[in-house]
């Protein structure tokens, strides 16, 4: 198992709905990155009993969390507690990537 990965090996684009690429997975963890071009986004949605984290590393998003909303950069870190409807939107001019962080689904 490679135990390193650099996140520019996991970043992309998708006109059709932001990008979302794994980089771990096991029973206990998921690791993945979430790109979205200027204007896209994340709609709001939630997650049954398992929090989620992201920590921007390139762009500006406006998040919404629960009934809170943000911009947010580089090196900033949102989180969703679990059973509540988070949200994103790329507000900038370049792509938004983000590192995510959550419990996989069960089962």
């Amino acid at each position: 198992m490679n135990y390193f990965s650099d996140y520019r090996e996991h970043i992309g684009a998708n006109p059709e709905r932001f990008f979302k690429s794994t980089i771990f997975q096991s029973p206990r963890m998921l690791i993945g990155m979430d790109c979205l071009e200027p204007g896209q986004a994340q709609p709001p949605h939630r997650h049954a009993g398992r929090d989620k984290c992201y920590f921007v590393i390139e762009g500006q998003g406006r998040f919404t969390i629960g009934d809170a909303t943000n911009d947010a950069g580089p090196g900033t870190v949102v989180w969703a507690p679990a059973d509540t409807d988070h949200a994103v939107v790329n507000s900038g001019t370049t792509r938004l990537v983000m590192l995510i962080g959550m419990a996989p689904e069960p089962g």
